[in-house]
């Protein structure tokens, strides 16, 4: 049975755009330390973790804080990274790492993503636990998160890929285990086509 075809609409929530407008329409009166604006114009390339987002949160700002995380980045559970998952010999599925299941992947190519910026607590898996991105766990981005590109988290991802929508056994099963900064409509272009293409594909596999 061919899946069903993805809307764009829904994948739009991955741009900078939503993210924006998702933070302007809450309610003005309830930020009592407010972020400056000039934070979400913030280059695709600057550290988020060195902006004026990063402060110690309290009573009055822990709600803000997130929502402002939520405006620049995206939580890895509403980002199709299986898309750009690829398997050895060009199948559209890997095996997890005992070998016992598969999960989808798309195969498709990074292209203008590559260096999009990914913030996760411990995507190398250095220490126990599992790696967070924004969620119920980390709330907001913190300087307990690092710092890397979308082409690096690619191959950690492969290495414990999971079976499920999106996690494996390191990677939080709220939130992906990572955030991505959100797309602009360039990359988000590549975004579309690319998820197009690995849905087109993988329903003519399962036919």
């Amino acid at each position: 049975m061919p899946l069903p075809h993805p809307a764009e609409s829904v994948y739009r929530k991955v741009t900078v755009e939503f993210g924006r407008e998702a933070f302007a329409s809450q309610d003005p009166a309830t930020r009592r330390a407010p972020i400056p604006d000039e934070w979400l114009d913030t280059p695709p390339d600057a550290d988020l973790r060195e902006t004026s987002l990063i402060r110690d949160p309290d009573l009055y700002t822990d709600g803000l804080l997130r929502m402002a995380s939520l405006a620049a980045l995206v939580p890895g559970d509403q980002f199709s990274l299986w898309v750009f998952l690829r398997s050895r010999d060009g199948q559209p599925f890997v095996m997890d790492r005992h070998g016992v299941t598969g999960r989808s992947v798309g195969n498709q190519t990074l292209g203008p993503l590559a260096n999009i910026q990914v913030y996760a607590t411990n995507p190398q898996g250095l220490y126990e636990g599992k790696s967070h991105g924004l969620c119920v766990h980390e709330k907001w981005l913190s300087p307990e998160h690092d710092l890397l590109t979308l082409r690096d988290l690619v191959p950690l991802y492969l290495q414990d890929p999971g079976h499920g929508d999106w996690t494996g056994s390191g990677w939080c099963s709220k939130c992906a285990g990572y955030a991505v900064r959100r797309l602009n409509e360039e990359q988000f272009a590549h975004y579309w086509a690319s998820v197009q293409a690995a849905h087109a594909a993988l329903s003519g596999g399962l036919r």
